[in-house]
């Protein structure tokens, strides 16, 4: 029984980074069609707002207002955004109305879905002014943005190449996990592309819940400041960490940026300085045997040994280059060892990203063993002094920019 939950357990976590699922399927957080319905059928970019709420706003307070204003008036427990001595101010300066991101379809009113009242979608000639009202309040283009993702448990990779011109080869990096409707996102890295240097200013996480208001908040859930990545290189992403609330399991996520820039450059080679090292030193830790350890992902357990059970033996390289017979495809996803033996500069090369040469106390590839920052890492978190670690470190502080 355990030699099969085993088995289970390798086909869906990865030995030193990756876990669970690596695929990151790009798609927005309702279908398709629902999507295309947000979006205006005529074009109000350019127009005067005003005359455009005020054509819907008598059938916009009978709709959501309430009787006599008992809801979004002048309720007791529904939020006002209707109420004040001019519905036009209040609604326009209310909090998700005018979405962050410059995007029509991710504003509250356009996103809601029945509750105490209905939806807009219920009225679709109220939806559509709406909309169009809202297309003359936030005229494209919208905000740079990753487009929505799904989030997988453990090790996530975002492809930038559609961010902006100049962004293919860019990505953000970083471990997810999930615990009673709180997102948590660590060890968070930026990558420039090879022939770009990035500059960015104030990047904000949009929760896209399967159903309901898309949470586009730059104060609760976004960095401040401005960032500057050279190309081809890699920095911590802002503080590194993120915690979102009201986190949507079923749902999706999307970065967006308050601006990005790229200038053209020639990326520093991303190439091993130390191949010596890491073959001596690294290569031999990576193939040292650790103890594999039952996880599971956000805490669901499926009957099997209780979370933290040893239940077998395996090597960086058991995972990391395919090795083991069950050693589970994410892995190599996450970082590419398998030529450690034919090509060891270009495996070099792979677990050079996981470097952060701003500090190299602080790089994935010495936290992740020590258990220190994939949460849902299927290993036995080893000590600062243990001869794999220190073969790890040895490499990672001869490597040079």
């Amino acid at each position: 029984m355990v030699a099969s939950h085993v088995r289970k357990l390798a086909s869906r976590s990865a030995l030193l980074f990756a876990t669970s699922l690596l695929t990151i399927v790009v798609s927005v957080a309702c279908s398709s069609s629902d999507k295309d319905s947000q979006t205006p059928s005529r074009e109000t970019a350019g127009q005067d707002p005003e005359p455009l709420f005020r054509a819907v706003q008598d059938e916009l307070v009978r709709t959501c207002g309430g009787a006599n204003g008992s809801c979004h008036v002048a309720g007791t427990t529904a939020p006002h955004w209707l109420g004040g001595d001019d519905p036009y101010v209040t609604a326009k300066n209310y909090k998700g109305i005018l979405p962050a991101t410059r995007e029509v379809g991710d504003s509250i009113l356009l996103t809601q879905i029945d509750h105490e009242g209905p939806s807009l979608k219920r009225t679709p000639s109220l939806f559509e002014g709406v909309a169009s009202w809202l297309q003359a309040e936030v005229p494209p283009p919208p905000l740079p943005n990753t487009g929505a993702f799904t989030v997988a448990s453990g090790f996530n990779s975002i492809p930038l190449d559609t961010v902006a011109s100049g962004m293919a080869g860019g990505r953000i990096t970083f471990l997810a996990t999930e615990n009673n409707g709180t997102l948590t996102l660590s060890a968070l890295r930026f990558y420039a592309p090879p022939k770009s240097t990035v500059k960015m200013e104030a990047p904000f996480f949009v929760i896209l819940p399967r159903s309901g208001k898309v949470d586009a908040d730059p104060k609760e859930n976004g960095f401040t400041g401005e960032l500057t990545v050279n190309a081809g290189t890699s920095a911590d992403f802002f503080s590194g960490k993120m915690i979102l609330l009201h986190w949507d399991a079923t749902g999706q996520l999307k970065i967006a940026f308050q601006k990005l820039e790229t200038t053209e450059a020639q990326g520093a080679a991303t190439g091993c300085t130390a191949l010596d090292v890491f073959q001596s030193k690294a290569l031999n830790a990576m193939r040292a045997d650790v103890e594999e350890i039952v996880v599971y992902h956000n805490g669901e357990e499926d009957g099997g040994p209780p979370a933290g059970t040893v239940v077998g033996k395996n090597s960086c390289l058991g995972c990391h280059a395919g090795a083991a017979s069950n050693a589970p495809p994410e892995a190599v996803q996450a970082m590419d060892l398998r030529a450690a033996d034919t090509d060891p500069a270009t495996a070099c090369a792979q677990a050079r990203n996981w470097i952060n040469f701003q500090d190299k106390t602080q790089s994935t590839i010495l936290l992740n063993p020590t258990g220190k920052a994939n949460p849902n890492h299927p290993m036995r978190a080893l000590s600062s002094d243990d001869p794999i670690v220190q073969g790890l470190n040895a490499w990672v502080q001869a490597e040079t920019q």
